[in-house]
């Protein structure tokens, strides 16, 4: 509740007779869409970007096409005659506030135009419970070019109505919001840690952190009050860049603590497959193929992290799927003291680590 009465940021006029910033700037601004539960912190979130004087010059996108236009409709850009954003504020501190109803590739064709650089933006998901279509559009599409890229998935939990919104599926034979933006999420932040009682706080706060892990072992778990957090740990975060491994190597070397040992009445998990031949690319693009677009062995994956040793090749190979959109890209030299493997890391729904072993080994070069 209390979020809702936020102070509207300082606001200035802004000149709309701007020039275009020059092109000579190939570097693409960074975008992280932002999701969570009614009422976990969104609004104060954005309020304390908008807010802060963190020298950085960041635009937020308050979308409001919703459900019912449907994020096909938005990620298509109508030409000039089309619904554009509806008002742009200029900040105080440099940030850039507009809200969206339709057409957001203009929107973000514009943000990157009309003023000078921007260092990145946040898109605000009011209207849509599940971010996997926009993270897909933002990831891989033509449309943008690569003036605009997604940097990540940031998704604001309430510490202390968390539990009850997981548990809230029981006797239902479909799970909440809570788990999809959870399992697509890169960065969550569990706010309003406050609010749970100090006599009990670790304790809990440990357990709400397992049950997250639990569902995306991958997220990275920040605590907050009133979403005051390092603007570091959740701006450049480079989770969709093939060139930027390191972390993902990092995450990819502990695979067996990866895999969700206590599942949820759900099924949203996550688990690690670690394979040490080298596979034949073309039949790892089958075999991906086959399990996120046909929902082949009835498993429904939301995202898909990981590391190939490919066959005659000495490239580390980097693998990211988002729903049924997936990259893969060879991404530096393995190393030498590196122990060349595949490990990939699953997150979604019903997932089977029997016939996902099975089927992968059937990519791999059994004669080398």
């Amino acid at each position: 509740m209390e979020e809702e009465d936020e102070d509207p940021p300082l606001a200035v006029e802004i000149n709309k007779s701007t020039p275009p910033q020059s092109q000579n700037d190939d570097v693409s601004v960074g975008v992280t869409v932002i999701t969570g539960y009614l009422g976990a912190g969104k609004s104060t979130f954005v309020n304390f970007i908008l807010n802060s004087q963190h020298g950085k010059r960041i635009a937020v996108i308050l979308n409001e096409f919703g459900e019912e236009i449907g994020v096909e409709r938005a990620m298509i850009n109508e030409g000039d005659n089309g619904a554009l954003v509806e008002e742009w504020v200029e900040l105080a501190n440099g940030c850039i506030c507009c809200t969206v109803k339709h057409s957001l590739v203009q929107a973000l064709e514009q943000l990157v135009q009309m003023k000078e650089r921007l260092d990145h933006i946040l898109l605000e998901t009011t209207g849509l419970a599940n971010p996997a279509p926009l993270a897909s559009v933002l990831w891989l599409d033509d449309q943008l070019e690569s003036s605009v890229r997604l940097d990540s998935i940031i998704t604001v939990v309430d510490a202390k109505n968390l539990r009850f919104q997981l548990n809230s599926h029981h006797g239902s034979s479909s799970f909440p919001e809570a788990f999809l933006q959870i399992a697509f999420a890169d960065v969550v932040i569990l706010n309003k840690v406050d609010l749970v009682s100090p006599e009990e706080s670790g304790g809990v706060l440990e357990e709400l952190e397992k049950e997250i892990h639990n569902i995306n072992s991958l997220a990275n778990i920040i605590h907050s009050v009133r979403c005051q957090v390092d603007l570091s740990k959740i701006l450049d975060c480079r989770a969709y860049d093939a060139t930027h491994a390191t972390h993902l190597e990092a995450l990819l070397e502990e695979n067996q603590s990866l895999s969700s040992k206590d599942l949820h009445d759900s099924n949203v998990r996550t688990l690690c497959i670690s394979e040490p031949l080298p596979v034949d690319l073309d039949k790892v693009r089958l075999w991906l193929e086959e399990i996120l677009w046909d929902k082949k062995y009835s498993m429904d994956v939301y995202r898909c992290k990981g590391v190939l040793r490919v066959l005659d090749s000495d490239q580390l190979h980097t693998l990211q799927a988002v729903r049924e959109i997936y990259e893969i890209v060879p991404t530096r030299k393995w190393k030498n003291e590196e122990n060349q493997m595949n490990k990939i890391v699953f997150i979604g729904h019903n997932l089977n680590e029997d016939a996902l072993t099975n089927s992968f080994r059937a990519c791999m070069s059994i004669s080398s």
